[in-house]
């Protein structure tokens, strides 16, 4: 479904979005943005027993309105902003949320902002599921190509750079087309919640001064910037037209030095650049899951214990050293950048939605694993972290007399050219329930989500798993 060129180049975008049909969307797209759909769920349901959870749901509920939004704390419900903050919090509270990337280099945790905001319009009307996958996918495509067309060079990026800020205009699709908004309607509130995103921060982040910023990526203040921006534009606020164009764009907004029109709109409704999202096999940052899953698969092959482990040796770039190392993270936010810590999970087999809890990190064996681990630099491994911000990673691991080599892992487990099958995802899903549901609640939940694109009414669906 090709859109006018003569557009403006915003409002091109929102008209592809507003027009786009089901039909128009190839059945493998559907169902994999069907699965993000799942998968965020799962992963918002687990965090959101975290305490950052916890203390934002104080907060949100001190300050927001109570409202029809379906929130997934298990809460109250709450005004539409108000639920997209909480929602992208609890969905990236553990940092097992889905991300985008292209060949290894990753641009945001598109789930957690677009996902929750796309669950604060449930609640108040009826959204069947092949409604809900179709803004998903317009909001997943154009969230792409945004972040895409605004890549800053290698030194730009050691200036200024946002992981997940843009997606405030992702959300603003999700939550738009699920309200009713049209393509002019979108496009101012694109304006607005490009006006209402937070600035882009991953370079303090306190890498130098733990504890860790406790919203890492900032997907909460960004779902609430694009739920903002349609809300204020249903209420007759008028924001900046065409707000992705020309050299003061959102683009320049955001940083970055560099901007690709093409990537923006070329192929727009033929090449799809939502396939490009990816999950994720561990709750951790993604720059560690390399060396994970080298280790996972030498503690597999050769049936190696926490016990019989005497030490670990991870090689790997200058910035997994640098800030990936800390074997004594002070909260969960920290041990989710902690390699050592994720490691330590790993040989002991701790549940995936418990590697960041408070009693994990207090455990001695986990410290005294995690005291085990050494991280080095390989100068070709370096590189590829600098120039094209791939996290390639290997692992040695000592037992006994025995010194055995990990594979080098090039990619990231649930990328594009490393897949994670349907039925891992599910059970993810499954495994990420069972921190607040029974086996029974669990199986319903599956079966019926299995059929999404079938359902009649998502929020009816899923509102036994949100209590």
């Amino acid at each position: 479904m090709p859109v006018s060129s003569s557009l403006p180049l915003t409002l091109r975008l929102t008209t592809f979005a507003s027009q786009l049909t089901l039909e128009a969307i190839p059945a493998a797209l559907r169902q994999k943005i069907a699965l993000h759909f799942i998968d965020s769920l799962g992963c918002g349901i687990a965090g959101a027993g975290s305490s950052v959870v916890r203390d934002c749901a104080r907060v949100i509920r001190a300050q927001y309105a109570p409202g029809d939004s379906m929130v997934l704390d298990g809460g109250a419900a709450l005004s539409p902003v108000g639920a997209a903050f909480l929602n992208a919090a609890a969905i990236n509270a553990l940092d097992y949320d889905d991300g985008y990337e292209i060949d290894g280099r990753g641009m945001g945790h598109p789930g957690a902002s677009l996902v929750g905001a796309a669950l604060a319009a449930l609640g108040a009307r009826r959204i069947s599921g092949a409604a809900l996958i179709r803004a998903l996918v317009a909001a997943y495509e154009i969230n792409g190509r945004v972040i895409l067309s605004q890549q800053p060079g290698s030194e730009r990026f050691r200036q200024v750079y946002g992981v997940c800020q843009h997606e405030s205009l992702g959300a603003a699709i999700a939550y738009g087309l699920l309200t009713g908004s049209d393509a002019r309607g979108l496009e101012n509130a694109f304006g607005l919640a490009a006006s209402l995103t937070p600035l882009p921060s991953l370079h303090k982040y306190n890498w130098q001064q733990r504890p860790l910023v406790s919203f890492k990526d900032y997907n909460a203040p960004a779902a609430e910037a694009g739920v903002r921006g349609v809300e204020l534009h249903y209420g007759g606020i008028i924001g900046p037209r065409d707000v992705l164009a020309g050299e003061q764009g959102f683009w320049r907004m955001m940083g970055s030095d560099r901007f690709v029109q093409q990537h923006l709109v070329g192929g727009l409704g033929e090449q799809w650049l939502a396939q490009h999202a990816s999950f994720k096999a561990y709750p951790v940052c993604r720059w560690l899951h390399t060396a994970l899953e080298s280790f996972e698969r030498l503690q597999r092959q050769h049936a190696l214990s926490a016990q019989t482990i005497d030490s670990i040796l991870v090689t790997g770039s200058s910035t997994l050293a640098a800030h990936f190392a800390d074997a004594r993270p002070q909260n969960e936010t920290d041990a989710q950048f902690s390699l050592p810590i994720a490691l330590a999970c790993l040989a002991h087999g701790v549940a995936r939605q418990r590697w960041s809890a408070d009693q994990t990190l207090a455990d001695p064996a986990i410290r005294a694993f995690a005291d085990r681990v050494t991280l080095v630099v390989d100068p070709e491994l370096d590189q590829l972290m600098r120039q094209q911000r791939r996290p390639v990673a290997w692992v040695q691991a000592v037992s006994g007399a025995r010194r055995l080599t990990g594979e080098r892992i090039d990619y990231p487990l649930g990328c594009e050219q490393h897949p994670l099958s349907r039925r891992q995802i599910m059970e993810k899903f499954a495994a990420n329930l069972s921190s607040r549901h029974p086996p029974a609640l669990i199986e319903r939940a599956v079966d019926a989500l299995n059929h999404l694109e079938q359902c009649a009414d998502v929020g009816a669906a899923i509102a036994p798993l949100l209590k």
